[in-house]
């Protein structure tokens, strides 16, 4: 990666490298000769080819054949694909995009489980989260799956995340308002170091 050995959590569950986790396995895959056999590999073999548009489009295809992912390995990767390679391709996106959505809520449990929130509202910036397939769905049952609630309806779990618009500015308006009533009450304010 660009930062090797820094941001683990961050690299298995945001936009940036959810399409190269995906190339990767279809890499071994084929190191193992599972798929792709006899083919040019060489744009499937270039580090971070596949962002995240990859598995969110294939994801995405409508098609029972899988064909809108046929033309994106084919046109794009230079890769023809069988149609049992292309249920696998979609199987893997589809257990990575889980995968992020689980990972993320797991942060956002631990903290209201240390916090002791029972209900909360938790925003949700980026694309992945907007705009992934699933991956709003995928989250809400994340968290029902880490507190065990018995709740069906998705809009009446405690504990709920929503869209928000530009959630770095709000973020960074609200530890700086945070910070100034702590200051303004004589309170210490502490430094996290990464």
């Amino acid at each position: 990666s660009p930062r090797p050995g820094q941001q683990a959590f961050e690299k298995m569950s945001s936009g940036y490298y959810l399409g190269e986790l995906v190339r990767l396995v279809l890499v071994d895959l084929v190191e193992q000769g599972f798929i792709f056999k006899d083919q040019d590999l060489t744009k499937l073999n270039t580090p971070y080819v596949m962002d995240t548009s990859y598995p969110s489009r294939i994801e995405d295809d409508p098609f029972e054949n899988l064909e809108d992912t046929d033309d994106i390995f084919r046109k794009e990767l230079g890769i023809n694909t069988t149609s049992s390679e292309r249920k696998l391709i979609r199987r893997l996106c589809e257990l990575i995009g889980t995968r992020a959505a689980r990972l993320s809520v797991c942060g956002i449990g631990a903290i209201c489980q240390k916090r002791g929130y029972e209900t909360a509202h938790i925003a949700a910036d980026g694309s992945v989260f907007n705009r992934y397939p699933g991956f709003k769905e995928r989250a809400a049952q994340g968290l029902k799956d880490i507190y065990g609630w018995k709740i069906d309806n998705p809009k009446d779990y405690p504990i709920q995340i929503v869209p928000s618009e530009d959630g770095s500015g709000a973020g960074a308006a609200i530890i700086a308002a945070l910070t100034q009533k702590r200051l303004a009450a004589g309170k210490s304010v502490g430094v996290l170091e990464a």
